[in-house]
């Protein structure tokens, strides 16, 4: 057994086919194929049901697929700690902060990630790197010191860390072009609650996410997981389905998807905060918290616009 099966197994489960599993690792479909054979050979026991349209799992599959990705992670971290390593060494600029956005894919993704990173390392006179990476990796690097905080949009609980807020942001709705509600710019969670909402398991099981908070605070729409990025396309174009974020203009996808503000009578404002280890004294870390604090309004009107 090797990382390599692994990955293409659980990439073919979350795709839905051994091509998807294919282009995502920019291999043929036979070598994907190949390898979940000699992965089943190894097991003992099929992992897909061949008999069918698709990569359908078997519920030995089923039961597996939770422990290969947590592998995969493993490994992936091994990776982006000697990457990170590599990268300090080199660079003797980098004793500024490296701080890691805990939030899934988005779109503009690079173009916010640099902007708040200059606009910061500029406005704080600290350099400040930001990347984006999911809660249960970015959490390993925290406690390995590859990195110096994670900023998280909602509240994280973990008696080993502190959790400060940096400023509040109000709630807002990805909808496809086609949506019901598209022409409805302010939306209530009555106006919501008939569509599905996107779910994800890794992303809102880590910390209070926006979801987690609204539905908390009364939102009652039935929740879909999606693991990929078709499936999100399937869920915005075909099955009018929304996705809640942060509400910034700035990120609108038009025509694809736009973003709508969701009533603050209805979502609560939710906080941005810096999440570091107790144990660890930065004094970098502290000065740049305390002048985030001061500038947040400022920093927010700039991506509103």
């Amino acid at each position: 057994m090797n990382i390599r099966q692994l990955r293409y197994f659980y990439l073919s489960a979350c795709s839905g086919s051994f091509s998807g599993a294919a282009r995502s690792e920019n291999v043929s479909v036979q070598a994907v194929s190949k390898a979940l054979i000699e992965l089943e050979d190894e097991l003992g026991s099929p992992l897909f049901d061949r008999g069918g349209s698709g990569a359908v799992l078997t519920p030995f599959g089923e039961a597996l697929v939770r422990p290969a990705h947590e592998a995969i992670a493993s490994f992936d971290a091994v990776v982006r700690a000697a990457d990170t390593y590599l990268e300090r060494e080199e660079d003797a600029a980098a004793s500024g902060l490296r701080l890691a956005l805990i939030t899934p894919p988005f779109a503009k993704e690079n173009m916010m990630r640099n902007a708040f990173s200059r606009i910061f390392t500029h406005m704080s006179s600290t350099k400040v790197t930001l990347f984006r990476s999911l809660g249960t990796e970015a959490f390993a690097d925290l406690k390995s010191g590859m990195i110096d905080a994670m900023i998280t949009v909602g509240t994280f609980n973990d008696p080993r860390c502190i959790c400060r807020p940096l400023g509040k942001v109000s709630v807002g709705v990805f909808m496809g072009k086609d949506h019901p509600l598209r022409r409805k710019r302010l939306l209530s969670f009555a106006d919501l609650e008939p569509y599905p909402v996107l779910y994800n398991r890794s992303i809102d099981e880590f910390n209070d996410t926006i979801l987690v908070s609204c539905r908390r605070a009364g939102l009652a729409s039935p929740t879909v997981e999606v693991n990929t990025d078709d499936g999100v396309a399937d869920l915005l174009e075909d099955r009018n389905g929304y996705v809640l974020g942060v509400y910034l203009k700035a990120l609108d996808v038009k025509p694809l998807a736009i973003m709508h503000r969701v009533d603050p009578a209805d979502a609560p404002r939710i906080p941005i905060c810096a999440v570091a280890l107790k144990e660890r004294d930065n004094e970098q870390l502290e000065s740049f918290i305390h002048f985030i604090r001061n500038e947040f309004p400022l920093v927010k009107k700039m991506f509103s616009s």
